[in-house]
């Protein structure tokens, strides 16, 4: 399984084939805090990334919400944006949700210092894409 390679030491769970999950503790930099992770992907769906240490996540001052987040409670993140297909089901996990994670939590220790949120991305209630090239 890829993950178990690019992750020596692993474990990987596989219910009937059609449902994995997978948690780790992982750091976003080599300065950057360590956080459990828990990727959950079943075929029939996308794929679905939760911080499940530390929970709380620390809120940027002033904010009352994580940005980039589907579910503040069980803090699933939002990786990519499904209108626009950005990740498929030919993908591995380990070339996109993954690594996608890793750059999630960068932005995220960015922003609880900023306050401004610099990984790009889907904001506000238009849906505009705005891009931070």
């Amino acid at each position: 399984m890829s993950i178990q390679r690019m992750f020596l030491g692993t474990k990987v769970n596989t219910l009937h084939d059609v449902q994995l999950s997978w948690t780790h503790t992982i750091s976003p930099s080599p300065l950057g805090a360590d956080y459990k992770i828990k990727l959950v992907y079943h075929l029939t769906e996308a794929p679905k990334m939760y911080v499940v240490e530390p929970k709380p996540l620390a809120l940027a001052t002033g904010k009352m919400r994580l940005e980039h987040c589907y579910d503040q409670k069980l803090q699933r993140l939002c990786l990519y944006y499904p209108m626009e297909y950005e990740w498929r089901d030919t993908m591995l996990l380990t070339q996109t949700i993954i690594p996608w994670t890793y750059d999630w939590l960068y932005h995220y220790e960015i922003w609880l210092v900023t306050g401004e949120w610099t990984g790009g991305g889907v904001h506000g209630s238009n849906n505009t894409k705005k891009n931070y090239d």
